[in-house]
């Protein structure tokens, strides 16, 4: 019997958590879920989600704490064999759950494995990507963008949709499967994004530093809100957010300024097929 662990976090976002919570129930899954609902600061919403769904396991947060944080302690304590991490605007497919423990089953080597998801109207979104350069950020982030942004999209960040299982550079953390044993091995998402962006791609460097790989399967799909705020207007707070994570991350991963290759992992590091899981 699969066991899968899902950490979800909502910041006063009940009405948008309940679609993600039925999706949840009416997953085609031969095993058994674990829920935990973080409810991040005020309102504390437990009450309410204890008594529409009464399996979830929620935690409540009296101040507000960043993305990695709660979604490192919603899975701090599962032993279960995978962790998803999912936004309350993400509605599964019934078959979403299944082809993402098929696709790890399949994969012994991949650490994380993400959907192919749409945005509500059935378009595919662009969630697998390449890793950053910190020159593409900056057009993508400022003014820059209505000059260059279309080039950037098409050719050097956003990757086509997919057509069946391939490793891609990085997902969105909107929706992602990790296998735990990864996930623990690399230590969760690192708490110093906060209050959020960047950890995901910071959790895929690592995991391709260290051997595993990352991977997306078309066979699992999910519809993703995906409100893509830095998108619509510059300079705010969350641009700032935006580019305190991308300074982390060239500061933690250097490399990154030379070239936006995948990480190598030492020969001794590797994770492939035949390792011990």
């Amino acid at each position: 019997m699969t066991t899968v662990a899902i950490s979800v976090v909502s910041t006063a976002e009940l009405s948008r958590l309940e679609p993600c919570l039925r999706s949840l129930d009416a997953q085609d899954l031969d095993g058994t879920l674990e829920v935990v609902v973080v409810c991040n600061g005020p309102p504390d919403d437990s009450e309410r989600i204890a008594q529409a769904h009464p399996g979830v396991r929620t935690i409540f947060n009296a101040e507000r704490k960043g993305f990695a944080e709660n979604h490192n302690l919603a899975l701090a304590a599962t032993s279960a064999e995978y962790g998803l991490i999912l936004n309350p605007d993400v509605e599964l497919d019934t078959a979403c759950i299944r082809e993402l423990v098929a696709a790890m089953r399949a994969h012994p080597e991949a650490g994380m494995i993400g959907p192919l998801l749409r945005y509500p109207d059935g378009t595919p979104q662009p969630s697998a990507r390449r890793f950053p350069r910190p020159f593409g950020t900056v057009i993508r982030r400022t003014p820059l963008r209505a000059l260059a942004g279309g080039l950037l999209r098409e050719s050097q960040h956003f990757l086509p949709v997919p057509s069946g299982e391939r490793s891609v550079d990085w997902l969105l953390g909107s929706c992602l499967m990790v296998r735990m044993s990864a996930w623990r091995d690399n230590g969760g998402f690192d708490p110093g994004f906060r209050p959020l962006y960047l950890e995901d791609i910071d959790l895929a460097w690592r995991m391709w530093a260290a051997g595993w790989e990352v991977w997306q399967s078309a066979a699992a799909e999910a519809t993703h809100e995906h409100q893509a705020a830095t998108d619509k207007q510059f300079f705010d707070r969350r641009t700032l957010w935006h580019l305190h994570g991308m300074l982390r991350f060239v500061r933690k991963h250097p490399s990154i300024l030379v070239s936006g290759a995948r990480p190598t992992a030492p020969r001794s590091a590797s994770r492939g097929i035949s390792a011990t899981r």
